[in-house]
């Protein structure tokens, strides 16, 4: 098999650069794709090449397997990484590949097939002698043999999309009064995410750990296994926080783990690396759930222990290289953990967030996979994954304390995020004390998500507001400026943060400011210094009631963001000042229900003339690869439904008109 020589990468951003990164400087020529929305991302900069492939929905573009291999033919590249998502698991891509003579860097169109399909992969995998967990995975069963079957398997149950992966189409049912909407909302959900309704079921062990065992294997019968990731802490299925090693897994346990994945990459012919992932029991029981066929978004932490660059093992196992690498010689140093940066709000049941990029810095101490870039935009069309802050340390405490730190020290201004979130898992005393199962972010939601107090930015924001007229747009109008031949009058101001509205003044002396209204007693801001960082963003320094420290100010639209140094909340504060005051009626009805983001209806639920209560679902939307149910917040009638199914979505854009009950 010849060496790469030009290779292409179909895939988008953060892992898109990565793979740049490895391929570089083995000399390998690279040729990026893109979308009409990420023309100028930073992927598309740093290739060697780059081609459009399409407008932004990704089954216009990074889904459209002919696309990228004509692409590929049309450029020259003899090779193509498909990264993970997209087509990265798609036996038609692989099979695409090899039918235009170009070498895709990943397993065989059949490996990829066996493992896709959940039941086949389970079938395989107790063949080559894995632990299974007892199930059901009948392909055509109908909701009556699904419903006998989990009444022999035993409640709960898992019901898992058999084509699916990344916790979309997965539901954990508790019992029998429950099944049939539980099995209708994992279908539905499958069918929007992979066109596959099909559903697989599972005996559900709960609170177990998610272990994954990272395997590399050549072209030449050779495979090794890397040690484990633990994975446990999940939200929804999906994994928010990953590390190497597992505080779970000691080194005889780890053996018996390893020796496993290496049963099913030899039962598969597996090629290139792969991931063979098992849930751990408290009793110490490992069982065998799926094969992902490709590269996984935490691979870093398994680089970062061992050494071992994993993309490049890839290029160079696609080239047809020997694995150099022997099991007995692989060693394990340290403690990596990854936190996944997402454009989402805690605070809102993790709602997918869009917006400009006003203000980002990394940590200069610690690993960053990203493509974010000041001036940038975050999209509705992709993922909401951001960014990755890998840390590695001597231990597993110090890599905790290492990645709370990392996320304090970053700074992404625009939109909400969930740094804080993430710093707060990583400060966690169950975490740290390694203690926990895929339950853990339920069971210590409360301490994970309440809201912290953002006093001291409001009052930086109401200053900024109120007296700096040297920013690039007027802060406050002229005419209302308060002048006064003797002395400053004090600036009314009306801002909104957290949902909640307050009144307040501020009052200029000297270099000095006081801000009543944002507590008991005024808020004194004193050394007030003022420097202007980019196009509207600004830092600010001053000393509140004593404490000194740096805020970063960003102006966007009717208000600002504002973050404060070595915190990872960023606030954003609405300025309510010249609003009328019908505008800003507190409990009034509100009539048009408008999209909360950028998006696609995948379902509208109601009609005119229908009666509603309040939690009542009016229509779906579908964002950054997950489905939002918009609910009725009050009884009410449905006077217009201004959407169909299919429609995209702006920001804000009405969506159903509603009238009070009589």
């Amino acid at each position: 098999m010849p060496r790469i020589k030009k290779l292409l990468i179909a895939n988008r951003n953060e892992i898109a650069r990565r793979i740049l990164r490895a391929a570089q400087p083995l000399g390998i020529a690279t040729v990026a794709v893109y979308s009409e929305a990420d023309a100028q991302a930073l992927h598309v900069q740093e290739a060697d090449e780059a081609y459009c492939i399409g407008p932004a929905p990704s089954l216009e573009s990074y889904l459209r397997i002919d696309k990228l291999i004509e692409t590929a033919l049309k450029a020259g590249a003899d090779a193509i990484h498909p990264g993970y998502g997209f087509v990265s698991e798609s036996p038609a891509f692989a099979q695409a590949c090899a039918e235009a003579g170009i070498t895709l860097v990943g397993p065989t169109p059949q490996a990829i097939a066996d493992m896709a399909d959940k039941a086949c992969a389970k079938e395989i995998a107790q063949q080559a002698g894995l632990p299974c967990i007892p199930g059901f995975s009948e392909p055509n069963a109908s909701v009556a043999d699904l419903m006998a079957a989990a009444q022999r398997i035993g409640y709960p149950v898992m019901i898992k999309a058999l084509a699916g992966g990344g916790g979309r189409g997965m539901r954990l049912v508790l019992n029998e009064s429950e099944f049939a909407s539980q099995l209708h909302s994992a279908q539905l959900e499958a069918k929007n995410a992979f066109n596959d309704d099909r559903v697989m079921l599972e005996k559900a062990i709960i609170n177990p750990r998610h272990i994954e065992i990272q395997v590399l294997a050549d072209t030449h019968g050779h495979a090794v296994h890397l040690g484990e990731r633990d994975c446990s802490v999940q939200r929804r299925h999906q994994k928010i926080v990953e590390e190497a090693p597992s505080p779970a897994v000691n080194s005889e346990l780890r053996a018996r783990m390893g020796e496993a994945a290496l049963k099913l990459v030899h039962a598969t012919n597996y090629v290139g690396a792969g991931t063979v992932e098992f849930l751990l029991d408290t009793q110490g029981d490992f069982y065998f759930i799926e094969m992902n066929t490709r590269l996984q978004v935490e691979h870093g932490v398994t680089e970062a222990i061992t050494g071992i660059d994993l993309v490049q093992w890839q290029l160079r196992i696609a080239s047809g290289e020997q694995l150099t690498l022997q099991q007995e010689h692989i060693r394990f140093n340290g403690h990596a953990i990854q936190g996944r940066l997402c454009a989402e709000d805690p605070a809102r049941d993790f709602m997918p967030q869009t917006g400009p990029v006003l203000a980002w810095q990394a940590d200069p101490h610690s690993r960053c996979d990203h493509a974010l870039q000041m001036g940038g935009e975050v999209s509705p069309w992709y993922d909401s994954l951001l960014a990755k802050v890998i840390v590695h340390a001597d231990n597993r405490l110090a890599a905790c304390e290492k990645l709370a730190d990392a996320l304090n020290r970053t700074v992404l201004v625009g939109f909400e995020h969930n740094a804080l979130y993430l710093q707060r898992i990583a400060s966690h005393p169950v975490f740290q004390g390694g203690e926990f199962g895929t339950g853990f972010l339920a069971e210590h939601a409360e301490a994970l998500l309440q809201a912290q107090t953002k006093i001291l930015e409001c009052a930086v924001a109401a200053v900024f507001l109120a007296h700096q007229q040297n920013t690039t747009q007027a802060a406050w109008p002229s005419a209302l400026s308060g002048f006064s031949s003797t002395r400053a009058l004090p600036r009314p101001l009306k801002l909104k943060v957290n949902g909640n509205t307050h009144q307040i003044k501020v009052n200029k002396i000297s270099n000095d400011y006081t801000v009543d209204g944002l507590g008991d007693t005024p808020l004194l801001l004193a050394n007030w210094q003022h420097a202007v960082t980019g196009q509207n963003v600004h830092k600010i320094q001053s000393t509140i009631n004593g404490t000194s420290a740096q805020y970063l100010v960003a102006l966007n639209g009717n208000g600002i963001w504002v973050q404060r140094w070595l915190n990872p909340q960023v606030a954003f504060i609405e300025d309510e000042s010249l609003l009328s005051a019908s505008a800003l009626g507190e409990g009034v009805f509100q009539p048009n229900i408008t999209s909360p983001m950028n998006g696609k209806i995948t379902q509208v639920l109601v009609q005119p003339g229908q009666q509603v209560e309040a939690g009542t679902v009016l229509v779906c939307l579908e964002a950054m690869k997950m489905e939002h149910r918009i609910t009725a917040k009050s009884a009410a009638v449905v006077e217009a439904v201004h959407v169909n199914v299919g429609d995209q979505m702006k920001l804000k854009q009405i969506m159903v008109q509603l009238k009070p009950t009589q």
